[in-house]
């Protein structure tokens, strides 16, 4: 009687041992299969309109702001030639530049006393300083075009972990509240909007990296957003701007 008892909880034990043994099996399989990696590298761009806008009559000066990327991610591939990826990366995203404008929409003075803000149409010279930091999600589908070729491309959204947008007016004049509303003369103004940033930044990457040797790789990327930098009823500026950037860097994979 006894060894009948303990027949089916023999049988069972060895079919979940079994079954636990093919499920590890296939989970060290996928994970073989996995391609891991990081990247770092430098980018250059900014937020910036989709065309230029009549305001903006001359680009006096441009630079990058915090213009590194550094990050991690996965590749599993589908099929020989196609994959997916997923990573994270922290990165800048950010410019200073120094333009001339004409009846260029925006107020001075915003986060300082209220009373003290002034709204209108500025012309005259200006600089802008955006120098955000995030951290941003990639989810791209892979191609393998040769040994050494890899084509990436797919949506990324990222989410702001330092927002600051400022800057200063010099040597111009303003119209206040409509372009024909009373000159106020502007020796040096002073405009700080990060509290109009985003939070979140949604966009769309393609690129491509080319395999140096075994393990290391470069990588080309173009990013753009598809939203406002600015917040939704945002009315300091007249345009809307988007993060444009080019990534170039390097690789390791293991």
């Amino acid at each position: 009687m006894r060894k009948n008892n303990i027949k089916p909880y023999v049988i069972v034990l060895l079919a979940l041992l079994c079954y636990n043994l093919g499920h590890a099996t296939s989970i060290d399989s996928i994970l073989s299969k996995i391609e891991f990696k990081v990247i770092a590298g430098s980018k250059v761009g900014g937020a910036a309109p989709l065309s230029m806008p009549v305001e903006i009559r001359k680009i006096r000066s441009y630079s990058p702001a915090n213009p590194y990327f550094i990050g991690a991610g996965a590749q599993y591939p589908i099929t020989p030639k196609w994959g997916v990826s997923l990573g994270v990366v922290f990165e800048g995203k950010g410019m200073n530049t120094d333009a001339t404008v004409k009846g260029y929409k925006t107020t001075f003075n915003a986060n300082e006393d209220p009373t003290a803000n002034i709204t209108g149409y500025y012309t005259g010279d200006i600089t802008t300083n955006v120098q955000n930091l995030y951290i941003s999600i990639p989810i791209q589908a892979t191609y393998q075009l040769s040994h050494r070729w890899r084509m990436e491309l797919g949506p990324y959204i990222s989410f702001a972990v330092k927002r600051k947008f400022f800057g200063s007016a010099y040597n111009g004049y303003m119209r206040e509240g409509t372009p024909v509303g009373d000159q106020v003369d502007i020796d040096n103004a002073d405009y700080d909007f990060k509290n109009s940033v985003r939070p979140i930044d949604v966009g769309f990457s393609a690129g491509t990296r080319y395999g140096i040797s075994k393990r290391i790789f470069a990588l080309g990327q173009l990013d753009y957003g598809f939203n406002n930098i600015m917040k939704t009823g945002f009315e300091s500026i007249s345009f809307g701007l988007h993060n444009i950037f080019l990534n170039v860097g390097v690789g390791v994979k293991f």
